[in-house]
């Protein structure tokens, strides 16, 4: 396919992301097959002009727009196309670009770009999106003028990540260097500068707040500090712009600090890297735990030193090999979803800690289950929780305990690792999080308490309480002393028994002032971590509605706890009512939920997908939903479907650890 492209193409110039001739996938099979085939596709790609190795060469700002017929981008997994996106102004301009993706999740819808009326996407004469063979897709656009082939390349990655706003809030960043790019994944809005500098202008104003540079051991003065001084008849950095300077992969690898010379490097400190801020951050728009499966296939491998490059290998077969930078991939994490655990084998790392720490912060963010035996100092930049819970030793063997240990390490690395968290440990400003508005309608006044102290719980986000007494008077004795006991912003409201309850909830949403609403229920048990997560997987999963289904119920008229089996962290139709957390403007745009007594839930799911909005169903470890009679619930289902499709059954209330609860039922 490669070769064939390379044949249609003969004059393109050829950009290159993730690829590198030696890497490998496996195959069902677990045969090596080199991504670019063997066909001779790489020898001729390695002897071409015009190629250019976007994670290895250094490419500047050019001094004047430059124009070539074609472009061809060839990369090796959605995860490399967006960090191609964030060096798109590097591109040339062009009648025909072509991006390539070799490696693409079956999960993956088909990357069709949105063309729209700015960037020149009104030259856009033909579109062509394909897949030529199981997991490649290209997509092929011919323009009648010559346009930025980088916009091509950015509307790809969008199309990747869900067509959400490639936007990171931190100050607008400009990056120099080789690999700089990783640190700003999927932002289509850094300014890529000279490594002497300066920034450059755009539209009246520096094109950078911050500046971001990589430095390699060979760009080091013998003092240690980086060389900074500009080339012949170039102004360097200005006073405000003097760059965060972090050292690039070749710079701190092992064989680099075993060389004759180094031990006077600041580099060769084994504690250079004891931050999070030292490394590049987790893409978490396609490194997440979207995809997690509950019950793997597969047994334990290891993740050990295989031709220089860190692996996962299981019965001896390696499953996957990471790039030499340690960088993880969506590709990557699809292949390892059916094992069961990895254990680190620290003996032998590959190319270096910089790149060793990559990966298990990578593999972390996503979810998979990592098991380590003590930590070894130069790996302090994964952060002391996330060491702390590698090296705990939980029972793998049971799906239970193994997705609580995955829960664990996803949160620990998303918030440390991600790409707005790197960002804060950099020295930008932290948004202020946003303010969640809790819906919560009720008719039962012995309810209310315990309701208000599931909230109560919540930690991690910020939030107010809309308390809706549906037919329920304020001053009963029980729910004043609720109310009295919540500490917590709260509205109270009295709404008129004879509304229906859509109507009520909609009265509650008017009083609110969150950017995101969260529908609760007044007699399910909610983890501590619960709202917390729900707006993690909002921001990695770019969704409109975030919630979680019904895995465990407890049955209260028979003393029951069943854990069913649910498939969750995927795109999804429906997740539980009392679960629903929505934008803002996404409820506003629908027109909130129907006027109905019951099934509003159902309704407004279905009206959001009509609108072309999407639903993402995170894990369900950290609520519990109970069931009494079904004439006391809106959702009118009788007690035999919930003994259904179970995965285990306990006697009692069973909660699982993360709900972070005694063991006994309240009222």
């Amino acid at each position: 396919m490669i070769e064939r492209l390379l044949a249609e193409l003969p004059d393109a110039r050829v950009f290159l992301a993730g690829i590198d001739a030696g890497d490998h996938v496996s195959g069902r099979d677990g045969a090596a097959d080199r991504l670019l085939g063997r066909d001779g596709a790489v020898d001729r790609l390695s002897g071409r002009d015009g190629v250019v190795d976007l994670d290895r060469h250094l490419l500047e700002p050019p001094a004047e727009p430059e124009r070539v017929q074609d472009v061809l981008v060839l990369a090796r997994t959605p995860a490399d196309v967006r960090r191609v996106a964030t060096l798109h102004k590097l591109l040339p301009q062009a009648e025909r670009v072509v991006v390539a993706v070799l490696d693409t999740p079956p999960a993956h819808p088909a990357p069709v770009p949105t063309p729209t009326p700015a960037h020149r996407w009104r030259a856009l004469a033909d579109l062509r999106v394909y897949q030529p063979k199981s997991r490649v897709w290209v997509v092929d656009a011919r323009f009648s003028a010559a346009t930025p082939a980088g916009r091509t390349v950015t509307a790809v990655a969008r199309a990747f990540a869900g067509h959400r706003l490639d936007v990171i809030a931190a100050p607008a960043a400009a990056i120099a260097g080789v690999g700089a790019a990783d640190w700003r994944p999927g932002d289509p809005n850094a300014t890529p500068a000279e490594v002497s500098g300066p920034v450059p202008e755009r539209v009246g104003a520096p094109g950078g707040d911050v500046v971001l540079r990589t430095i390699t051991a060979d760009a080091l003065t013998p003092s240690g500090d980086a060389a900074t001084t500009p080339r012949t008849g170039e102004r360097g950095w200005a006073g405000d712009e003097t760059p965060v300077e972090r050292p690039a992969l070749e710079a701190v690898s092992w064989e680099r600090l075993g060389r004759p010379g180094m031990a006077d490097s600041p580099l060769a400190d084994p504690d250079v890297l004891a931050e999070p801020s030292m490394i590049p951050p987790v893409d978490e728009r396609l490194v997440n735990p979207q995809g997690f499966v509950t019950t793997p296939s597969r047994g334990t491998a290891s993740l050990e030193e295989r031709d220089g490059r860190w692996s996962v290998v299981l019965d001896g077969k390696v499953v996957t090999s990471f790039a030499e930078s340690g960088g993880v991939t969506d590709a990557d994490v699809a292949r390892l979803r059916q094992i069961r655990s990895v254990e680190v084998d620290w003996r032998h790392a590959h190319s270096g800690p910089l790149a060793a720490v990559r990966v298990l912060a990578g593999l972390s963010a996503a979810g998979v289950p990592l098991v380590a035996r003590a930590v070894p100092r130069w790996a302090g930049a994964l952060g002391d929780e996330l060491v702390n819970l590698l090296t705990r030793a939980p029972d793998l063997s049971d799906d239970l305990r193994r997705e609580e240990h995955s829960i664990r390490l996803r949160r620990a690395a998303l918030r440390t690792h991600g790409v707005a968290a790197r960002w804060e440990q950099l020295g930008a400003p932290a948004p202020a999080p946003p303010l969640t508005s809790v819906l919560l309608a009720t008719r039962r006044t012995d309810m209310v308490a315990f309701a208000l102290c599931q909230i109560a719980r919540q930690r991690g986000a910020p939030l107010e309480v809309i308390l809706a007494l549906h037919g329920v008077p304020q001053g009963h004795p029980d729910v004043a002393a609720a109310i009295a006991a919540f500490d917590g912003p709260l509205t109270v409201f009295e709404a008129d028994r004879r509304a229906v309850f859509g109507e009520v909830l909609n009265l509650a949403a008017a009083r609110a002032s969150g950017s995101f609403l969260l529908k609760m229920d007044d007699d399910d048990w909610y983890g501590p971590d619960f709202l917390a997560d729900l707006l993690l997987a909002h921001s990695y999963s770019g969704a409109q509605v975030v919630g979680t289904v019904p895995e465990f119920v407890y049955l209260s008229s028979i003393d029951v706890t069943v854990h069913r089996q649910q498939v969750t962290e995927q795109i999804t139709s429906f997740v539980a009512g009392g679960t629903i957390l929505v934008e803002r403007s996404a409820f506003q745009a629908v027109g909130g939920f129907r006027p109905l007594p019951r099934s509003v839930d159902t309704q407004f799911q279905e009206a959001l997908q009509a609108a072309g909005g999407q639903i993402y169903r995170t894990h369900g470890l950290g609520y519990i939903l109970r069931r009494g009679p079904a004439a006391h619930h809106t959702w009118q289902e009788p007690i035999g479907t919930f003994l259904q499709r179970n995965r285990r059954q306990w006697r009692g209330f069973r909660p699982n650890a993360l709900m972070a609860l005694d063991g006994s039922p309240l009222p």
